[in-house]
């Protein structure tokens, strides 16, 4: 089973911590300066000293490993997607083409090969950083103070990066004279100049550009329970808008039209522009307004006063003049994914996750994913359930699954299968899990939808009406798609890979469809993944096994983990010490871990394991057993 299947609840507290602001103009509208810092194993990124979250890099056959929209973000790259696995950068006139699996990348038309092929990492393609930041003429450096990757270069001269909503003239809407969005409520006149050049799935953030100068308007908004202070709100837009080059020249309250706004004014000297920023709060709904432009004199911001002047938390749907931008209309908000012929509908308060594969979207109580791949010959619908529902039994405990129970639906492109059920990692929360099985011409389409258990009837109508609003252009697929092997469905999980370190004298046999984090045998760190659970090895050289089994309890409990077993087995005619640790919570979700100690020419080596409690399925431990069984030392 995909862990993406199961961990929606996860995936919405990733998107949190995920989602750079989009409406960061200050790098993505400005030509400049870009600097990147960022760490192998670090999920921590620094763009022109602007914090946040993604996917952690890693170093693999000395090459590290970076998310591609780190790149295409900070130097405003444009990105094509082709066939699924084709993806070419464009940056001022060169060209990157990398191919997701192939270590052949094309540079400006000629072939170079890399130690590394990209890969795709839940959901974030991986790629190798230096021959494409090298192609953009950047340069990139090591911090020795800090440890960081130092990525430096510029943005790109021209061109907006692919990364949403695609343009939209507003030239030719005669007779409007303002714009707005009727179901966030705001209204503001049009950016003299300017085109709509980026707006996001669900209509919360706007940014218009220009083809002939780098000035830029945004427009966003966000949910806010609390009623904020002015203070409050100064610090939404020091910390979520602004970068750390930018000088406050002017803050102060003001009012307009008889309603207060927090202003504030930046200078940023490197990116030689200046901003200017409003907020103000309505209800629950905070509203932001913002300009950037270039130059130094706060001038330069006069001619945008009457725009800004013009913004209103309002939106006047008898007013004719005002064009409505509204990505939400009766609560839904419409969804056109082009490269994988997917659109659909979903609620309000749904978000895109930035850097995935495929097509994913969470809330605060939901999942939904969509994914194509190729029919294999004289297989169908129902086999394909079965499979998956075969390695649902086999990933999960049986009192960690219930309501079990497969069905049929009538979609846009024809008749699906569902498969429905309820899982939990803890036996107190549930979640309903429902995954939709439709076959079309020579590909398969997998769609799923999850939710919290106790939305009960009112998940079930959600998931009802989602798919009633599902459309998928197979004939687009059939024409642009080629082979594409569902790496999850069907997989040979008995397969293995004998692994190596000469340096502290052992091997061990790890399945082959295990995901290496780091993966360098000879140093004392190696760490892997599957899909419910992990394992690390770790070397203590010259400590013998008590020793470090004795310090390692005692970090244990400094750390506040409890030691539920500690024990004696033979392995290999190895005696091997072993400890166990029971209810480890791992964002929530109860973990067992199982560490074991070997010694080797005198040094110690810890195998340690850990699993899902929900996931210590026979077949699971079996697996890991195995692998322990397959321990030799040379």
């Amino acid at each position: 089973m995909k862990m993406k299947r199961f961990m929606f609840m996860l995936l919405a507290v990733l998107l949190v911590v995920t989602i750079v602001p989009a409406a960061a103009f200050a790098a993505d509208s400005a030509s400049g300066n870009v600097e990147i810092r960022l760490k192998t194993n670090s999920s921590t990124v620094t763009i022109n000293g602007k914090q946040s979250t993604v996917q952690a890099p890693f170093e693999k056959a000395g090459t590290t490993m970076v998310p591609l929209s780190v790149i295409t973000k900070a130097f405003g790259a444009k990105l094509k997607l082709q066939d699924n696995k084709i993806i070419t950068l464009t940056y001022n006139n060169k060209t990157v083409v990398v191919t997701i699996g192939s270590k052949t990348v094309k540079v400006n038309g000629k072939d170079q090969t890399v130690a590394v092929a990209p890969v795709v990492i839940k959901g974030t393609t991986m790629v190798p950083v230096r021959v494409i930041v090298e192609t953009f003429g950047a340069k990139i450096g090591k911090d020795k103070k800090t440890g960081e990757i130092v990525i430096t270069g510029t943005i790109a001269q021209s061109g907006t990066s692919n990364s949403g909503g695609g343009s939209t003239n507003l030239d030719p809407d005669y007779g409007k004279t303002k714009f707005g969005d009727s179901y966030y409520g705001w209204t503001m006149n049009y950016p003299p100049g300017l085109v709509l050049v980026q707006q996001s799935d669900d209509g919360t953030y706007a940014e218009w550009g220009s083809t002939t100068s780098k000035s830029s308007v945004i427009v966003s908004t966000e949910h806010s329970a609390d009623v904020l202070t002015t203070n409050e709100i100064r610090d939404k837009i020091t910390v979520d808008w602004m970068y750390s080059d930018e000088v406050v020249v002017d803050k102060r309250t003001i009012t307009v039209n008889g309603q207060s706004f927090e202003k504030m004014v930046t200078r940023s000297s490197k990116q030689g522009m200046l901003f200017e920023y409003r907020a103000i709060q309505k209800g629950e709904t905070l509203y932001f307004v913002m300009v950037g432009v270039v130059g130094t004199d706060k001038t330069a911001l006069d001619p945008y006063q009457s725009l800004l002047d013009s913004f209103t938390p309002s939106f006047n749907k008898a007013d004719n003049a005002i064009k409505d931008i509204t990505k939400v209309k009766d609560g839904l908000m419409s969804i056109n994914n082009k490269e994988f012929g997917l659109s659909l509908k979903l609620p309000a308060g749904w978000y895109g996750v930035k850097d995935s594969s495929n097509p994913q979207y969470v809330s605060e109580n939901g999942y939904f994913s969509f994914s194509i791949s190729s029919l294999q010959a004289q297989d169908t619908a129902d086999q394909w359930l079965a499979r998956v529902q075969k390695q649902i039994h086999d990933d999960f405990l049986p009192n960690y699954i219930k309501n079990e129970k497969t069905s049929s639906i009538v979609m846009k492109d024809g008749n699906a299968l569902v498969l429905s059920y309820e899982f939990s990692y803890d036996q107190k929360i549930w979640y309903t899990a429902n995954e939709v099985f439709l076959v079309v011409g020579s590909y398969r389409y997998d769609l799923n939808f999850n939710y919290d258990s106790k939305l009960g009837a009112q998940g079930d109508a959600l998931f009802k009406s989602t798919m009633a609003t599902v459309d998928v252009d197979t004939a687009y697929v059939e024409k642009n798609y080629g082979q594409i092997e569902d790496e999850y469905d069907n997989i040979d999980r008995t397969k293995v890979n004998t692994k190596k370190s000469s340096t502290y004298g052992y091997s061990v046999d790890l399945p082959a469809y295990w995901f290496g984090i780091d993966t360098d045998f000879n140093k004392d760190n190696v760490g892997y993944s599957n899909n419910y659970g992990h394992m690390f090895i770790q070397v203590y050289e010259d400590v013998d096994k008590a020793s470090a089994s004795v310090a390692f309890q005692k970090g244990l409990k400094e750390d506040g983990y409890n030691v539920s077993e500690v024990s004696t087995t033979f392995i290999n005619g190895n005696t091997v010490q072993t400890l166990e640790i029971k209810d480890e919570l791992v964002q929530g979700i109860p973990v067992t871990e199982k560490l074991y100690f070997f010694e080797n020419k005198g040094n110690t080596i810890i195998f340690q394991f850990g699993v899902n409690e929900a996931n210590a399925t026979p077949s699971q431990l079996n697996e890991y057993n195995a692998v322990l069984q397959s321990v030799k030392f040379f």
